[in-house]
């Protein structure tokens, strides 16, 4: 079966999707880029973060075990 084209006279041949290499034109991935280095940095700060949250995580126990009010204080 075959479509018929709206325009009439305008007929392009399909696309060759199974095209050599040299015909498609891809990014290719550069670790000296800008955008790899962004990339790394943000790794980075992200695995430091990861380590900082227990501490986080003691220090706020210990702000609010200081500042807790038991009642006993006041009297």
């Amino acid at each position: 079966m075959h479509r018929s084209s709206t325009s009439g006279s305008d007929h392009q041949p399909p696309h060759n999707y199974a095209s050599t290499s040299s015909d498609v034109l891809l990014p290719t991935y550069n670790p000296n880029s800008y955008i790899a280095t962004k990339q790394v940095n943000q790794i980075r700060s992200a695995e430091a973060a990861v380590h900082l949250i227990p501490f986080l995580l003691v220090i706020c126990a210990i702000i609010l075990w200081f500042f807790s009010d038991t009642g006993s204080r006041m009297h």
